[in-house]
C-alpha cells in the first residue's frame, strides 16, 4: 500500500495522481518510493540534490536511520532510480527520453534513460525550486510550471497505456503556495508600428490554484511550530495534520491524519532522531 510514513498504517487510498503541498516531512517522498510493491520500480526526479540530502540529514528520520540498512529495505532501495535535472529544460528532456527495453520506436535509446521495466510510481520533487526566488527578468509564466506537470503525465500515459497496470504520479511541492507567476508576459517591444511600449507589469497569479486541477487527489500537510517553551536544542514535539481531498468530492469526505513528530535519542547516535507518534 502506498504510504508516506515508515509504518504500513496509515496508507493512501487507491489513486492515479496526487499532489502533495504544505510543510511535509522531508522523508515523505522516500517512504513513498519505498512503499511500492516488491517487484515494482519507482522513479524520483528532484530539482535539487543537495537540498534533498540536507533536509533529510536535518530531519533525521529514525526509521531511515536504523532500518535503511536491512535486507528488505536495501532490496526496495535498489528498485528506486533517482535523477536530479538541474533546470526545467533538463527535466523536460529527461521526461521525454525515458523508454523501456521493450520500446518499439525506431529511435536511439539513451542508456541512462532506458528503464528495465515500466515503473509503478513517478515522483516529482519540488518543482517550485526551479522558479523561486521569483524574478521579473525571468521569462517564466504559469505555463512554465504546468508544462513540467504535463510532460510528467505524458510519460505516465506513454509508459503505462493499459488501465490494468496504471503508473501512478505524485508531485511533492512544499513551496507551491508561495509560487506566483504571470499568466502572460508583456512584450518588451511594441507589436505594431506606432504602438507605445507599455510599462504595465503582469500581475502574478497563484500557480497552486491551477496546478491542483490536474490531479485526482490533493494532499495538504500542516506542521505546527515548536511550542515557545520547547528546549533550545530542537527536542520539542511538533504536532502535524495531513488532509487528503479527492477532486470533485465534498469536504466532508476528506481524509485527515493527525500525529506528532517526537525527537528521541536512538541507540548510540548523538543527534536526536525524529519518530512519529500517532493520535
Amino acid at each position: 500500500m502506498a504510504r508516506m510514513f515508515p509504518s504500513s498504517d496509515p496508507s493512501l487510498p487507491p489513486y492515479k495522481s496526487l499532489i502533495v503541498q504544505g510543510d511535509y516531512h522531508p522523508s515523505a517522498p522516500i517512504h513513498m518510493c519505498l512503499s511500492v510493491s516488491r517487484d515494482a520500480k519507482a522513479l524520483l526526479l528532484s530539482s535539487a540534490r543537495q537540498a534533498l540530502i540536507q533536509s533529510l540529514r536535518e530531519y533525521n528520520d529514525e526509521w531511515l536511520l536504523t532500518d535503511s540498512g536491512t535486507g528488505n529495505t536495501c532490496h526496495s532501495s535498489s528498485k528506486v532510480d533517482i535523477f536530479y535535472p538541474p533546470t526545467p529544460n533538463h527535466l523536460v528532456v529527461l521526461l521525454s527520453a525515458f523508454r523501456t527495453h521493450e520500446a518499439s520506436e525506431p529511435i536511439p535509446l539513451d542508456s541512462k534513460a532506458t528503464l528495465h521495466s515500466v515503473p509503478s510510481l513517478l515522483v516529482l520533487h519540488e518543482l517550485s525550486a526551479y522558479f523561486l526566488p521569483m524574478n521579473e527578468n525571468k521569462p517564466h509564466t504559469i505555463a512554465s510550471y504546468l508544462q513540467l506537470v504535463s510532460h510528467a503525465f505524458a510519460l505516465v500515459n506513454f509508459l503505462s497505456p493499459e488501465p490494468q497496470t496504471p503508473m501512478r504520479f505524485v508531485l511533492f511541492d512544499s513551496q507551491l503556495d508561495k509560487l506566483k507567476l504571470p499568466v502572460l508576459r508583456t512584450p518588451t517591444l511594441p507589436v505594431f508600428d506606432g504602438e507605445e511600449s507599455g510599462d504595465e507589469t503582469p500581475r502574478p497569479e497563484s500557480a497552486a490554484l491551477v496546478a491542483r486541477k490536474y490531479f485526482e487527489w490533493v494532499g495538504t500537510f500542516d506542521r505546527s511550530d515548536l511550542e515557545t517553551d520547547s528546549p533550545s536544542d530542537g527536542s520539542g514535539v511538533r504536532r502535524c495534520t495531513f488532509t487528503l481531498h479527492k477532486q470533485g468530492s465534498d469536504i466532508e469526505s476528506d481524509i485527515m491524519w493527525r500525529w506528532s513528530e517526537v525527537p528521541e535519542r536512538t541507540h548510540s547516535y548523538e543527534k536526536l532522531a525524529t519518530t512519529f507518534a500517532w493520535s
